[in-house]
Formats: structure tokens, sequence, C-alpha cells
């Protein structure tokens, strides 16, 4: 059987690369061994690795979200386009694009296409209750077990694979790099431990925030940093109550918010610790990409329980909007440096056994040869 000839539906693969979807499309097709993919991309956008064929479908990498505009290309690609054997969407289900698929793929089935259609659910609906009619792939591919699960409960009747998300292992992350991270973050030679959420999206920063003050309390060198890039208009506004929440507690001065950070990597890096007690996933891929690439840098993650974020294993857990939990978790694992160095060996084991591109990319090639085998 020929290698199967895959096109990638998705966001354009193109920097900056800070979207979990557009990362996922890249890693996977940059590693696959046996299909032969095909990416949508920007006029003039940098070529990919591997055996990746980039078509500039898009004028530009725009923001989140693709507009109407950006969306009749993708359309007009799609029918007009060669329609090689796969099409792997790769979205988050919303009427909309959902409509459109469907759509696509009906007007190229009258033309004799007879392809297999792969769509990976790439981040959670607003709400699961009315997903169902959302799925149209001939596989749909969740991120995690939890939101198999919760499509399954939905009454989703499609077959349904769980194949992780994947993320690059951070490289050439030098003392030099971290130490001009630090600077920017305005915490110089002091330890701290990183917060890499959102401000308005879940609880995860108000958690974080309540923590502060019990875990710094005996510590009074650590600093606490939110590094949150601002997505919504509501950002500003939640950033000022996290703000003022830390200044009726009294621990202002042991936080520091870096906001939108140009080398994560490097923050990263130099953190104790990550926490991420985030409640709430919506527009973010089911492991966000910090988090993994946190666990190949052998960096400790508290996350939250109850979620997606515990398909992360080697991470530590602890209940949601319970600020005493996460402070203690974080708290030994600063004061204790042979449980940070274990934490984080068996965060990078897990990384590199479950979630880097070549073990993700595996699986999605033994998905497209089953099905263009049937």
């Amino acid at each position: 059987m020929a290698a199967p000839r895959v096109l990638f539906v998705s966001k354009p693969v193109a920097p900056p690369w800070h979207d979990g979807s557009k990362n996922l499309v890249r890693d996977v097709a940059e590693h696959l061994a046996v299909a032969e993919p095909t990416v949508m991309t920007v006029e003039g956008g940098p070529a990919l690795g591997g055996r990746v064929t980039c078509e500039p479908v898009y004028r530009d990498a725009g923001r989140f979200a693709p507009g109407l505009a950006a969306n009749a290309r993708v359309v007009r690609r799609l029918i007009a386009g060669e329609p090689l054997d796969v099409w792997h969407f790769v979205f988050a289900p919303n009427p909309a694009s959902s409509a459109v698929a469907r759509a696509a793929i009906r007007a190229r089935r009258l033309t004799g296409w007879r392809g297999k259609v792969v769509q990976t659910v790439a981040s959670a609906p607003k709400s699961f209750s009315a997903v169902r009619p959302l799925l149209f792939g001939d596989v749909v591919v969740a991120l995690s077990e939890h939101t198999r699960g919760h499509l399954l409960g939905a009454g989703a009747t499609r077959p349904i694979r769980v194949i992780p998300p994947c993320a690059r292992a951070p490289e050439n992350v030098h003392d030099a790099r971290i130490a001009a991270a630090r600077a920017a973050a305005g915490v110089g030679d002091a330890p701290y431990v990183l917060y890499p959420g959102d401000y308005e999206v879940s609880t995860g920063a108000a958690t974080f925030a309540d923590a502060v003050a019990p875990l710094t309390r005996d510590r009074p060198g650590l600093r606490c940093v939110f590094a949150c890039r601002k997505k919504t208009p509501r950002a500003d506004e939640a950033e000022a109550r996290i703000q003022a929440r830390l200044g009726e507690l009294g621990v202002a001065e042991r936080a520091r918010h870096a906001g939108e950070v140009t080398d994560m990597h490097a923050l990263v890096a130099g953190a104790l610790a990550v926490a991420f007690p985030v409640d709430d996933l919506y527009g973010k891929v089911d492991l966000p990409l910090v988090l993994l690439e946190a666990a190949a840098l052998g960096v400790p993650v508290v996350a939250a329980s109850g979620g997606p974020l515990e398909g992360l294993e080697g991470a530590i857990s602890c209940e949601p909007r319970d600020p005493a939990a996460l402070a203690e978790a974080l708290g030994r694992l600063v004061d204790d440096a042979g449980h940070r160095a274990e934490v984080g060996a068996r965060l990078k084991n897990v990384y590199h056994a479950r979630f880097s591109p070549p073990v993700v990319a595996a699986a999605y090639d033994a998905l497209y040869a089953e099905l263009c085998a049937k």
C-alpha cells in the first residue's frame, strides 16, 4: 500500500509558536515516518522539517481564531485543491467550523473522492452537552481519557481514539538565557515558582494568588511569578483583581507579573516548580504546551486534579480551588531538593515515553494506515 497522503486542516502552521493546536500539527507532521503530510501555512512562511509539504492557504498567521476570509480560503482549498487520501481536522469543535467541514466533505464526495477523515478535538468545546452534532470524522481523536469520557457521555457515536498531545523538548536553555528570563520577570537571583496560566479563564490565577501567603510565610526570599498572556478583553480587569487580592493579603511584594514572556522555556527552566491549579482549560489543549515543556526539562509540576491534567502522569495533583493544598505541595518541592529532583526525573521519563513528537506521530501513522487499509 502506498504511503497515505494527509492534509492537515488547522490554523495557519506558522510562527509565533505559542498555540497548542497548530504546534501539535507542526510537531506531528514533522515526525511522521510513513504518511506524507501537507499543512496549511502562510504565504512566505518558513519551511518545516521532515517530509512536510507547506501550502500557503492563509495570508497571515492571524490571532488565535482565523476570520471569515481565512476560513473561505480553507474551504476553497478543500473543494478545489489536490484531495489527498486523508483530511485531518485539528480544531476545537464549534458549530461554524463543523458545518463548514461537513459541507466541504460532502462537496468533495460528489466529485468521487473516497478519502478518510480524522478529527482531533484540539481543545474542549464550551459545553459537551451539544458536542455530538459537531463530530464528523471517520475517527475522532481525543487528547485525553477525560475528554473521551465527556464525548461518550454526550452521546458521541463515532469511533473515538485517545492520542495525547506532544511538544518539542526545549533546546539549548543555557544559563545566560535563564538569567535574562529571571531579569525580565523581575526576580533576579531569587528562587521562584511559576504560574504560566491565564488570569481570566479559570480560577487558577486566584488559587495561586491565595497560595502566595502560606507559601512565602516562612520563605521570605521566595517569589511567585505570574506569566500570563492576555487573550481576551477581560484580561486587564482580571489581573487587577489578582493584584488587589495580593495587596489585601499583604504579599504583593512577593509576587511578580511577567505578562507575555518572550522566553518561556528559560523562565520554566529556572523555576523550582510550575503551578497549574487550572480547573477550566477552555481554549487550550488538554495538556498545555508549557506543562509538556516543563516535563521535558525535568521541572516539577503541580496541577489540578479531576480533569485532563491528570493525564500528565508524574505530576503532583491537588484539588482545584484549594490554595492551602497547592501551597503545601509547592512548599515541599521548594524545601526538598531530593523530592524536587525525583518528581522532575519522573516527569522527564513520562515525557519521552508518551508526549514526545516521535511517539505521538507514530500513533497517527498507525491510525492513517489503518483507515486507508479499510
